[in-house]
């Protein structure tokens, strides 16, 4: 080190636990000033001030950053919606105890029995992970426990495989007792959709859904496969780019199989999966968890790349994680 230089130490904005040394030649001038020179303790001041600045700017940022990765992990404030007449569950309040929602999921889940011990933990974990993150408006004068908890389970149950799985863009589950109206595009009745932000369900058909989990008709898993499409394909906000990029392979063999199995007739898919291509992918999603063995036999290549796309393998003897 040069016999006339002074160490200044500063904390580098980046990441406060490294510590930097700055060795600074002291001024010169056509001689060598003394200590005391008021030039020298100028120079100084100044360096030590832009030092003290830097770091200043650098913990502001800093903090900046760390406020925005605790957002990223946290549950975000959910904001009511104004449903006369509802019954408004935010997610973030519900508590239930990890046994009440083993006994439900036991009871009504076929997946979530075969599952070893240790997977029925990470189930149990993302559910409330994502059951947390939603609002769940009910239209009816009961609302049950099994309300969020099936509905939250459906979702995982889809995207078990995935890394991300909490559908940030939906805010809100609306829950109807029955058969309800759409009226976008058109008046309709519904027993489900995705709309916006919201997805919506029919209970009745819910529980139908899940009653025979072998017979391909879920409507959970339906409207939960529109959720995770739309999420990462169309709000351009996608949560899990892999599988968006995935999907891309899925869409331009499955859209040869859609077009084909509608000029030649198909031995799976309803009718209503034949009318647009965002159905024929909803169905397939149901007919990948509840008849994967059918589905594998009629369309091996077309199964093949669901395993790829959600990274599971329902037609093994255990519903595992691929």
């Amino acid at each position: 080190m040069p016999k006339d230089s002074i160490i200044v130490e500063h904390i580098n904005p980046a990441e406060d636990t490294v510590r930097s040394v700055v060795i600074i030649p002291r001024t010169l001038h056509h001689q060598q000033e003394s200590d005391d020179s008021p030039a020298f303790f100028y120079v100084v001041a100044f360096i030590v001030f832009l030092v003290l600045a830097l770091r200043l700017i650098g913990l502001r940022l800093d903090r900046k950053r760390r406020e925005n990765m605790e957002a990223t992990y946290t549950v975000p404030e959910q904001v009511l919606p104004e449903e006369p007449g509802a019954l408004i569950y935010p997610g973030n309040e519900l508590r239930f105890p990890t046994e009440e929602i083993d006994r439900v999921l036991t009871k009504h889940l076929p997946y979530y029995v075969k599952l070893p011990d240790t997977e029925k933990e990470r189930f149990r974990f993302r559910l409330q992970k994502f059951m947390q993150s939603k609002i769940f408006v009910i239209y009816d004068k009961i609302g049950f426990k099994e309300m969020p908890i099936l509905l939250s389970a459906t979702a995982i149950k889809l995207s078990f495989g995935l890394k991300n799985y909490l559908l940030p863009f939906y805010r809100s589950i609306h829950i109807f007792p029955e058969e309800f109206w759409g009226i976008e595009p058109s008046i309709r009745v519904l027993a489900g959709n995705v709309s916006g932000n919201r997805i919506h369900v029919s209970w009745k058909h819910f529980l139908e859904g899940i009653k025979d989990p072998e017979d391909g008709s879920n409507l959970g898993l339906h409207e939960m496969a529109h959720a995770y499409y739309f999420q990462n394909l169309e709000t351009g906000k996608p949560e899990d780019e892999s599988f968006a990029d995935r999907f891309k392979t899925f869409n331009t063999y499955g859209n040869g199989v859609f077009e084909q199995k509608r000029i030649s007739g198909n031995v799976l898919y309803s009718k209503y999966a034949m009318t647009q291509f965002q159905e024929f992918w909803a169905e397939s999603v149901e007919l990948f968890f509840e008849k994967p063995h059918a589905l594998q036999k009629e369309y091996p290549q077309l199964y093949h790349l669901m395993t790829l796309l959600l990274n599971q393998h329902p037609d093994k003897d255990a519903d595992q994680v691929a």
